[in-house]
């Protein structure tokens, strides 16, 4: 088997994390390049160099021209995703987009049709499915019963926007629903393995000086079956949180920061709190995962089709909180 050889576009900071799962999967993965604008040119050399790229570039164009880079990784601001996803697919190039897969369900269409016409893969890189202790919640969850109460709580202390681009609502996808929403929103649908009948949410802006977008967010699902989950999303949130409780009439798990799981009160899974941005085993996971699919013949774990119904609820809670009702999908 030969290995993927990949150019990771965009060298912002979640690009670390992802040229780190390249080059801690070598039997699988080979670092092609590192791709970013020519005002990024300084770090988009630093980066190539300190992960072993074979060369950096400031030329998408040069990139997708190249029939020796197999596939990319998409780490650039979230409105460019669909766009240069179908142009790197019609370039014959599989794809890794960086979540959410896009902003729009439409988008998210047409980079499906041209994955199909292109016979190529893409998936979302919806890292949070990867920790051992969110994968034991998804083998063990049968175990709870049905109906299924899901509650998440993900909040970060964000002191102001990080890139220009998170100022904008549109470029975002609303802001805390865009960046954070797909991993709450993921991780509840592929829990429950189905999609809600409606979606009702409540947004808020604490910091109005920093940004036009949300930065706090309570998103309410239904289920068919009466399963329910709720969704908290705070860039306010001190000291930082990432929980789920997962509630069953024959039992409850709790999951904290991905990694650790409690059932009943046992703890059955531990993991390592790393930080992202220096690579940690769900990039590494996800990586193997994508380059495994691809050479396998077979559609990944968070592929694009699996994917997109995260993409319509997300929608639908910004339609929801703008209309003060709920929006059934």
């Amino acid at each position: 088997m030969r290995r993927l050889r990949t150019a990771v576009v965009g060298p912002g900071r979640i690009s670390q994390a992802h040229l780190t799962a390249i080059r801690n999967n070598p039997d699988l993965g080979e670092l092609a390049a590192v791709v970013g604008l020519p005002e990024e040119a300084e770090r988009t050399r630093k980066l190539a160099s300190q992960f072993g790229a074979k060369r950096a570039s400031n030329s998408l164009d040069e990139i997708l021209a190249d029939p020796d880079i197999d596939a990319i990784v998409l780490t650039v601001p979230n409105h460019l995703h669909g766009s240069i996803a179908i142009k790197a697919l019609k370039a014959g190039k599989h794809v890794l987009v960086e979540k959410p897969l896009a902003n729009t369900a439409a988008e998210v269409d047409d980079m499906m049709r041209e994955a199909a016409a292109a016979k190529r893969t893409l998936m979302a890189a919806q890292c949070r499915r990867f920790f051992p202790g969110a994968r034991e919640v998804k083998k063990r969850i049968a175990n709870l019963g049905r109906p299924l109460d899901i509650v998440h709580i993900l909040g970060v202390d964000v002191a102001s926007a990080k890139v220009d681009w998170w100022k904008s609502a549109t470029d975002t996808g609303g802001l805390v629903l865009g960046l954070n929403g797909p991993h709450v929103v993921d991780t509840i649908l592929w829990f429950m393995g189905e999609v809600p009948i409606r979606v009702y949410a409540q947004t808020g802006r604490q910091k109005s000086d920093h940004w036009e977008g949300e930065d706090q967010a309570t998103v309410v699902m239904t289920f068919k079956d009466g399963s329910t989950a709720t969704g908290h999303l705070s860039f306010n949130m001190r000291p930082e949180t990432n929980e789920r409780w997962i509630i069953g009439p024959k039992g409850s798990m709790h999951l904290v920061h991905d990694r650790t799981l409690w059932i009943e009160g046992k703890k059955v899974v531990e993991g390592k709190l790393t930080p992202y941005i220096e690579g940690d085993e769900s990039f590494d996971n996800q990586f193997k995962e994508f380059a495994s699919a691809i050479f396998e013949g077979r559609l990944p774990l968070a592929s694009a089709h699996e994917v997109r119904p995260v993409i319509r609820v997300l929608e639908a809670a910004l339609e929801s909180a703008k209309r003060n009702q709920p929006i059934e999908i």
